[in-house]
C-alpha cells in the first residue's frame, strides 16, 4: 500500500494520485510491488526539524528517508507478505527551488536529448526525490563512496520510466549500465 500525506501548507502543488501511480511503478520496477511505502509532502520548516533531530544538520533538505528495514539483522522477508519499507519525506519548498536547476547533469544521458526529454517541473523533481529516497529505504547509500555508482546507476535506470509512465526496464544481472557524468555540486542530495 502506498500512503501519501500532505501537510496543509503544501497541498495542491503536486497531485497525490499522479505521485501514487509513479510510486507504484517504482516499486514494481524494484521488484517490490506489494511492499508498503509512506510519502510525506511537507515544507522546509518540518524537514529542517527532522534533519536537525535525526541527522544533527540544522538546515532544510530536499528529501529524508526513514527506513523500516535498517538494523543489525533485519527480519527475513516472508514470501507474499508486504514489507513496510518506511517513509520518504519530501520538502516541496526545497524541491520547487531546485526545479530551475533542471535535472542533475549525471541523469541527462538517461533522459535523452533536450527534444525528447520530459520538461523538468516540480512533479519531475519530486519524482526524482521519491526515487532517490526509496533507494535509500531499500539500503542504497550515495554517502559511501563504494556504493555511490550503484545508486546513481539505479537512478539513471529507473527515472526515465517513472517520468514517461512506463515501468523502467530491469538490467540483466551483470550487465553494466552506461556510465553517468559526475554529480553537480550545490544540490542537496
Amino acid at each position: 500500500m502506498i500512503t501519501i500525506m500532505q501537510r496543509a501548507g503544501v497541498r495542491g502543488r503536486v497531485q497525490p494520485a499522479t505521485l501514487r501511480r509513479r510510486a507504484a511503478r517504482l516499486l514494481e520496477a524494484l521488484g517490490r510491488p506489494d511492499d508498503d511505502l509512506c510519502i510525506v509532502l511537507t515544507d522546509d520548516a518540518e524537514i529542517r526539524e527532522l534533519n536537525r533531530t535525526w541527522r544533527q544538520k540544522d538546515r532544510p533538505t530536499d528529501v529524508l528517508s526513514f527506513s523500516q528495514l535498517e538494523g543489525e539483522s533485519p527480519a527475513p522477508r516472508p514470501m507474499g507478505v508486504p514489507v513496510a519499507l518506511g517513509d520518504v519525506v519530501i520538502s516541496l519548498e526545497t524541491a520547487a527551488e531546485q526545479v530551475g536547476d533542471g535535472c542533475l547533469p549525471r541523469l541527462w544521458g538517461a533522459l535523452g536529448d533536450s527534444a525528447s526529454a520530459p520538461k523538468w517541473d516540480l512533479l519531475s523533481e519530486v519524482t526524482f526525490l521519491l526515487l532517490h529516497g526509496t533507494l535509500h529505504l531499500i539500503g542504497h547509500d550515495h554517502e559511501v563512496e563504494a556504493e555511490r555508482a550503484v545508486m546513481e546507476a539505479l537512478e539513471a535506470e529507473h527515472l526515465p520510466g517513472l517520468l514517461s509512465g512506463r515501468v523502467a526496464r530491469r538490467t540483466p544481472e551483470g550487465e553494466p549500465l552506461e556510465s553517468a557524468a559526475p554529480a553537480r555540486t550545490g544540490r542537496r542530495r
